[in-house]
């Protein structure tokens, strides 16, 4: 009778539930309290976020097999044994193009992935999947590769699979700072320069903010959008050779000249004109059709016959205006 109770306590007990994190089932994970150097491994592990279930007749069979004194043996028993799992999402699919093809580098890019299959991978697996068989055009965007898990599970529909979507790299490009209407005639305070734009460009763009100084929108835009050369116009509205008033003006001072248009301009747009006084070439912003506002940091610089005489031949036709203004 004694000899009864000390097995009893010493017996092993059945594990009912177990989570698992390795790769192999061992015999602790079916029964607690075993005898000192009685655990080892029974068997492979289910894979990665999968379970098993041992039932009563297996159970006991495995308990026989390997000595195991346990309590309440019944062929009803059941033990499910879990192995752990690592659910790999869209998201982290898209991190893992986006590092791969950066090769290291800092420039962002955009992975919008149209296809994909989320993987159970091991907890503690540091590299789950590879890529190979990598296409893509820069260019379009278009890209695919190849995904496999870098343990396999023998099952060929888990292992590998096909990944395919757009990705397109960063680009320093100039994007209209808010909504606006068609109509408005532009400043550059109306757009900005997004120096990781990661969204489909066509041709056209435009990078210089200078450059759209009193270009006109020819429809709505949005916030956030590239400026492209398509979308504006200028209405010119000082043509050169035209007789023009040269304006200077610092603080306390201000300055006027009659000078000529070396070149046509629209609103807001920088022009180089002839002051005719001084001989000088100055650059000025067209404040009006014939009005200019020098710039106070902008150099003046001498003429040349050459010029004055392209000059005046371009403004012949223009005796009448000429003779008005002064």
């Amino acid at each position: 009778m004694m000899t009864f109770h000390v097995a009893s306590v010493c017996a092993a007990t059945l594990r009912s539930a177990t989570v698992i994190t390795s790769n192999t089932v061992r015999l602790s994970d079916l029964f607690a309290d075993l005898e000192p150097g009685e655990d080892r491994v029974i068997g492979p592990a289910p894979a990665p976020g999968a379970s098993i279930h041992v039932g009563g007749g297996q159970l006991i069979a495995i308990a026989d097999q390997f000595g195991v004194d346990w309590i309440d043996q019944s062929p009803s028993a059941l033990a499910t044994i879990t192995r752990a799992g690592r659910l790999l999402d869209k998201e982290f699919f898209v991190e893992f193009v986006r590092r791969s093809l950066s090769d290291g580098g800092t420039d962002p890019l955009s992975v919008d992935l149209v296809d994909f299959h989320p993987l159970m991978v091991a907890p503690d697996d540091p590299k789950p999947v590879t890529m190979s068989d990598v296409s893509w055009d820069q260019r379009s965007g278009r890209f695919s590769a190849t995904i496999y898990r870098t343990h396999p599970t023998g099952d060929v529909t888990q292992d590998s699979f096909m990944l395919t979507g757009t990705v397109h790299a960063a680009q320093r490009v100039l994007v209209f700072a808010r909504a606006l209407s068609a109509d408005t005639v532009l400043s550059s305070s109306d757009v900005r320069v997004d120096d990781a734009y990661v969204g489909r460009l066509s041709d056209g763009v435009m990078t210089n903010a200078g450059g759209i100084e009193g270009m006109t929108l020819m429809h709505n835009v949005v916030a956030g959008q590239p400026v492209l050369d398509r979308d504006l116009h200028r209405s010119v509205v000082m043509h050169k050779g035209n007789p023009i008033l040269i304006a200077f003006t610092v603080p306390g001072i201000h300055l006027a000249a009659t000078g000529r248009a070396l070149e046509d301009g629209g609103d807001g747009q920088y022009v180089h004109a002839l002051n005719v006084g001084s001989g000088m070439i100055v650059t000025g912003r067209v404040t009006s059709a014939s009005e200019i506002q020098v710039d106070s940091r902008s150099t003046a610089v001498p003429s040349n016959s050459n010029a004055l005489r392209l000059l005046t031949a371009s403004a012949r036709p223009n005796t009448r205006a000429e003779s008005s203004f002064r």
